[in-house]
């Protein structure tokens, strides 16, 4: 974010590269306080328990909202790099920075909302435990979420599992394939001519951060969602618990991969960003 924000936020890409950063940072903070939760609870049963209670209650909110919002923003970016080259000379006023930044204000107010149901469902309060005989904190459900727990266990159950995964990750896979297939077609028709090489390896470079981001996003979100999803339907049995407890953790950590990488990846295939990054970390002296 340091970087992006001295490199500039008024171009189109970057504008969305800095609504990424934010995103993945909510999520990387949340599943933070997650992997501090588990350990606390093999050191201290009730400070694990009590430290737990935030976790379900606030953390799960803010750590679906940045994962499902990376997820989004990807795909604008997929949709932005189509629009780059395969409407090259109309992008600057298609997606203008004006526009970039309403998408991504939009993108994070929709997911916001969309999710806001499970923000709502419980809330803590102290209760005594007469087993321990000690009072500790619990989590009660809201009054509001029983009173239309049909409709919010609809959207919940149905609704945002669409809105998760299945919706942006086909519309990443469509931009992605649709802007291949232009790169292609353009490389076919380029000359050999020096200003065309150039302007082939600058596209490319370019086009490079998006493929790899969108690649990386696919295979730490879709793969693991269409394990879960396809084994009852093949074996006509619930997956088992080993399983799909195996199958949630690679997905928590190759989604925090994807996440870090992010910069890694910026650094590696953006000589602007590079250089921006070495300037403010004083790397070059």
């Amino acid at each position: 974010m340091l970087v992006l924000f001295r490199h500039g936020v008024d171009d189109s890409k970057n504008i969305v590269l800095f609504g990424l950063s934010v995103a993945d940072m909510i999520y990387s903070f949340s599943e933070t306080y997650g992997r501090i939760m588990y350990i606390a609870l093999r050191v201290d049963l009730f400070i694990g328990y009590e430290i737990s209670l935030f976790y379900i209650v606030c953390f799960v909110y803010f750590s679906t909202f940045g994962m499902v919002t990376s997820v989004w923003l990807v795909s604008l970016i997929s949709f932005e790099r189509m629009i780059a080259v395969c409407f090259p000379f109309h992008v600057s006023r298609l997606m203008s920075p004006m526009r970039m930044r309403c998408m991504v204000v939009l993108v994070f107010t929709f997911i916001a909302v969309l999710y806001s149901p499970s923000l709502c469902m419980y809330y803590l309060d102290l209760a005594f435990r007469t087993g321990f005989n000690i009072t500790i904190l619990k989590y009660f459900t809201r009054r509001e979420y029983i009173d239309n727990e049909w409709w919010i266990s609809i959207m919940l159950d149905h609704i945002l599992p669409a809105f998760e995964c299945p919706v942006p990750m086909i519309s990443i896979i469509i931009f992605t394939f649709a802007t291949i297939l232009k790169l292609i077609k353009a490389n076919k028709s380029m000359g050999s001519s020096s200003t065309s090489k150039a302007k082939r390896v600058n596209e490319m470079r370019s086009i490079k951060i998006s493929l790899i981001i969108c690649g990386c996003m696919a295979f730490s979100i879709l793969v693991p969602n269409a394990c879960i999803e396809a084994y009852p339907t093949i074996s006509g049995d619930k997956i088992p618990s080993n399983a799909f407890v195996f199958i949630r953790s690679f997905n928590l950590l190759a989604v925090q991969f994807s996440a870090t990488m992010n910069f890694f990846i910026y650094v590696a295939l953006s000589s602007k960003f590079k250089s921006t990054c070495f300037d403010l970390f004083k790397c070059n002296k």
